[in-house]
């Protein structure tokens, strides 16, 4: 392992990660690493990696077939850099290898980097740029590092992933034609406490899922500090629920989920500088603090804030722009209103979209079977991006209705959960059974890694083995342990699936080719 001795500016950036908390390892360059973009992953960052479940080297297989990306930040040069890192071992002795993306625009032979974890992210941060380390408000490493120290516990949904499956889902060559949508809205303007006491009541309904990102502590302590101040803050888009006339939140979950929380003693304002002083530990009031001695708002504090109006841009749904092609052209214009407004940051994944917007019994049912003990063994750990709820949504959607598939993929799932969104009480129970009944079979039949090879789930095998072998299952043909690993092997080497899987897996006749073959396999 290539080290040496830190110069003193090094050593004081070191100094200012080992004052903020921050458990890192040193990444030390060389000339020939950079040219062949190869870096070792050393001992200490291999640790540090497991240690954070954010990867582990020992459970994966040789080869760069078997790598895993996942998502980096680069801070260099005073630049920030959002990329994705390659992690592998090398054939042969395994050696671990690790290699930002971009990385030799940032990076020169014989500078030492600061590799961190925040959150699913890996940092690494370069000691040799001649840059001092920024931890003023408002700086890159200042925002990474109020992250770090939010709670995450504090919110329900957020769990501690462990190596997260990789679900590649590459582009059809079929592409969506652009639609345009024929959208009315209407502002509408509400006091917070207005607004909380609508949440409470379920008259404006939060999505389900919990984002990985929400706000850090003193993101949400800053935006309560700006309504009591009277600063100006971004609109909420909410849609219009045409069956049960609720409001869907579009945009301003963080917000609305502040505010909620806030009015009902969960957490009292940061005690950062951040803070007004006067502001700093204050719960809403008396009625919720945690104790006689707590701080609270003073009252006149305590009015402006429940007096602040937020303003709402409200979504209508218009029925006479119903498409005979995709029913309720509202929910396809909401869906794109939503991806829209959530392209800044980290942008929210498909079925994050689908499970706020077509939110209903199939969502939950969704939901339930990401659960079941057998699939989370043949998936892997539970994924902070819905990857897994979003597969289960796959096999379903292709089990009910794969004649009719027609590319892509996303359009194909969006159109059979809202289809589907309250689907009845005997149906769930019926897709539930089925489910929970072939994912215990394969698992026991062929083991956790019948998907996956090394951390990636390959979404072409699990279309047609599931969809195939459900189908057979639901007719009343029963299989052996032995039958159901020999009819898979038969499957993998039938032409009609070779030919499918080998590039466009979500191309229309692919998908249909590969499932029908699968069919007629697992029947005959």
């Amino acid at each position: 392992m290539n080290t040496r001795e830190l110069t003193p500016d090094e050593l004081e950036k070191t100094e200012v990660l080992n004052q903020s908390g921050i458990t890192y390892a040193l990444l030390f360059l060389t000339d020939n690493g950079l040219k062949k973009s190869i870096l070792d992953a050393t001992v200490p960052i291999a640790q540090l990696l497991k240690s954070k479940h954010i990867h582990d080297y020992d459970s994966q297989s040789f080869g760069t077939e078997h790598k895993v990306m996942l998502p980096c930040i680069i801070l260099s040069k005073s630049l920030r850099e959002e990329t994705t890192a390659s992690l592998y071992r090398a054939n042969g002795r395994g050696d671990t290898r690790f290699w930002p993306g971009r990385f030799h625009l940032f990076a020169s032979p014989e500078q030492v980097f600061a590799l961190f974890v925040e959150n699913s992210n890996i940092v690494v941060l370069n000691l040799s740029d001649g840059q001092p380390l920024n931890a003023t408000d408002g700086s890159d490493f200042s925002e990474i590092l109020d992250r770090i120290n939010y709670d995450s516990s504090e919110f329900i949904g957020v769990a501690d992933f462990g190596e997260e499956t990789q679900v590649i889902d590459p582009v059809s060559s079929e592409l969506d034609e652009p639609s345009r949508f024929e959208v009315s809205s209407y502002g509408w303007d509400s006091d917070v406490e207005g607004l909380v006491k609508r949440l409470n009541r379920g008259d404006i309904k939060l999505p389900r899922f919990q984002r990985g990102f929400v706000w850090s502590p003193v993101e949400q302590s800053r935006f309560i500090e700006s309504l009591i101040l009277g600063l100006p803050v971004p609109n909420i888009f909410l849609a219009l629920d045409r069956i049960t006339k609720n409001l869907n939140i579009v945009d301003g979950q963080q917000r609305l989920k502040t505010l909620q929380r806030y009015l009902g003693g969960k957490f009292a304002l940061s005690n950062s500088k951040k803070i007004h002083e006067d502001l700093r530990g204050c719960y809403y009031n008396r009625n919720v603090a945690k104790g006689a001695k707590s701080k609270v708002l003073e009252d006149a504090d305590e009015r402006t804030l429940s007096d602040s109006i937020l303003h709402s841009i409200v979504i209508k749904p218009d029925p006479s722009s119903d498409s005979p092609e995709y029913g309720q052209e509202y929910n396809n214009a909401v869906v794109q209103i939503f991806r829209r407004l959530n392209t800044s940051g980290k942008a929210l994944q498909p079925q994050e979209v689908r499970s706020c917007i077509f939110y209903g019994p199939l969502d939950e049912l969704l939901h339930d079977l990401n659960k079941n003990e057998s699939w989370r063994s043949l998936f892997g750990p539970e994924h902070s991006r819905y990857k897994d709820v979003e597969t289960i949504l796959r096999f379903l959607a292709l089990y009910e209705n794969v004649e009719n598939y027609k590319a892509p993929m996303p359009s194909f799932l969006d159109k059979y959960m809202e289809d589907n969104r309250n689907m009845e009480a005997d149906k769930i129970l019926e897709l539930h059974q089925l489910f929970e009944r072939i994912t215990s079979l394969l698992l026991n039949a062929c083991g956790e890694s019948l998907f996956r090879t090394g951390g990636t789930l390959l979404l072409s095998k699990f279309d047609a083995v599931t969809v195939g072998f459900a189908k057979a299952i639901a007719s009343g043909s029963v299989f052996e342990n032995k039958e159901i690993n020999s009819k898979i092997e038969l499957l993998l080497d039938d032409q009609d699936y070779v030919d499918s899987t080998a590039e466009f897996i979500n191309d229309t006749g692919n998908v249909i080719k590969r499932v029908n073959a699968a069919i007629r396999i697992f029947k005959g």
